[in-house]
């Protein structure tokens, strides 16, 4: 396993699911070139509110699922084409354990769809990566140590504003991204075909 340096994030303000949302919203548009970075580590979330989750989360219909992920299709590329437009830059590291859960067997059909429309998706091994917080950071501006309940659900988040600590964490998302291999042959050889 490798070892990284996680960002100090102790003298981070505590924001709830609103608060962190609104400044997400603000500081994600100006992100620029320094783009938008997330690092996933937990192996489930709940996303009560979209269609596709729903369908097999709530109502255990896996075919409905990934029909309804293929058919957002028009609107993640209407949504990632703004991002582009904006000149952002967008990447995404999602940290795997094996067996694959059933929600990450859901997601990475959503993050493939993502990836084929502009979302730079790259795969890290749990056991290549160990303890990992789940952070986002955006350009220059921020980065967000995002918390969840024991459940899933989005809990707020830790932001820290200082310039040292967010180009340390985009530094170690970076680092991730480099080392982490592309979402397609990952999904061709360990997700395709595959029911949870």
């Amino acid at each position: 396993m490798t070892a990284y340096t996680l960002p100090r994030m102790d003298q981070g303000e505590r924001l709830d699911q609103a608060e962190y949302l609104a400044c997400f919203e603000e500081l994600f548009w100006r992100s620029g070139p320094e783009g938008f970075w997330k690092l996933e580590r937990l192996q489930h979330y709940q996303e009560p509110g979209l269609a596709s989750w729903e369908a097999y989360f709530r109502d255990g219909d896996w075919d409905l699922a990934l029909r309804l992920v293929e058919e957002s299709r028009p609107d993640v590329a209407a949504h990632l084409s703004r991002i582009a437009a904006a000149g952002v830059r967008h990447h995404r590291v999602r940290v795997v354990e094996r067996p694959l859960s059933p929600y990450l067997l859901w997601e990475l059909h959503l993050l493939r769809l993502k990836d084929q429309l502009g979302e730079n998706v790259r795969i890290v091994d749990d056991s290549l990566a160990g303890p990992l917080p789940e952070l986002v950071v955006l350009g220059r501006h921020a980065v967000f140590d995002v918390r969840y309940t024991p459940d899933g659900l989005p809990d707020g988040a830790v932001r820290c504003t200082d310039p040292d600590t967010v180009a340390e964490a985009r530094d170690l998302v970076r680092r991730l991204h480099r080392v982490g291999e592309p979402l397609p042959a990952f999904f061709a050889r360990e997700v395709q075909g595959v029911r949870p």
